[in-house]
């Protein structure tokens, strides 16, 4: 496992960044920020100083765990053993859909309230179904985007771009205040582009203010004077 620097580190740490905390949980970055509770602890004012403590996060997987507490295991010529507690007897597996994501009938589990957010139905859709719903969701979110006030996070994001300027390139690690809800709702609106470093196409090299990232701003200062 890497850090946002690529360090590789020997075991997961206690307080992980949002792309650690999705990793440790084995979900993409989009579904970890719509599935998770957990809410994260602020070292700092910047979003970057956002860590979430992993034994929250243990705790918010263990609660979606179907099954109850075993307490001895016998095992048999079965493939897999039996496993029962005195208390339930045996326990029966969850159940899976077609392509193998569990079925949930708790209208109140986060992953069923997920599932009916992007109208997916495990017992018949797969991961190829899964991705198209959830590539459909994020349009209609991003169509949404522009026009819409600019939240405080991407005002404070765009006072730092334009006290550098527009069109000038900075490095990741000297940019604040732009964490990634606030990168991609400014690039959907056009008013930051990003650029990747060239050996690591998925991850953020620079920022850039653009020029109409620059005149929305200065007409936010024009109406506050």
């Amino acid at each position: 496992m890497t850090d946002s620097g690529g360090l590789r580190l020997p075991y997961w740490p206690a307080a992980l960044n949002k792309q650690m905390a999705a990793a440790y949980c084995g979900l993409s970055h989009d579904l970890f920020r719509k599935l998770c509770p957990v809410k994260p602890i602020a070292f700092t004012d910047s979003p970057r100083g956002e860590r979430y403590l992993r034994l929250r996060l243990d705790e918010w997987l263990m609660s979606l765990d179907q099954n109850t507490s075993f307490g001895t295991t016998e095992v048999t010529n079965d493939v897999e053993p039996v496993r029962w507690n005195t208390a339930s007897n045996q326990v029966a597996k969850p159940r899976k859909g077609l392509g193998g994501f569990p079925i949930i009938d708790n209208p109140k589990d986060p992953i069923k309230v997920w599932y009916d957010s992007l109208g997916f139905d495990p017992e018949t859709m797969n991961e190829e179904d899964m991705q198209r719903l959830m590539a459909k969701a994020h349009e209609e979110w991003a169509a949404g985007i522009p026009g819409t006030k600019l939240s405080k996070r991407e005002i404070k994001a765009l006072n730092y771009l334009a006290s550098i300027g527009p069109t000038v390139k900075i490095h990741w690690r000297d940019m604040k205040d732009c964490g990634p809800d606030t990168q991609e709702r400014l690039k959907i609106r056009g008013f930051i582009m990003t650029f990747p470093p060239e050996d690591y196409p998925d991850r953020q090299g620079h920022f850039m203010l653009t020029e109409q990232g620059f005149a929305v701003w200065r007409q936010e200062q024009d109406k506050r004077l």
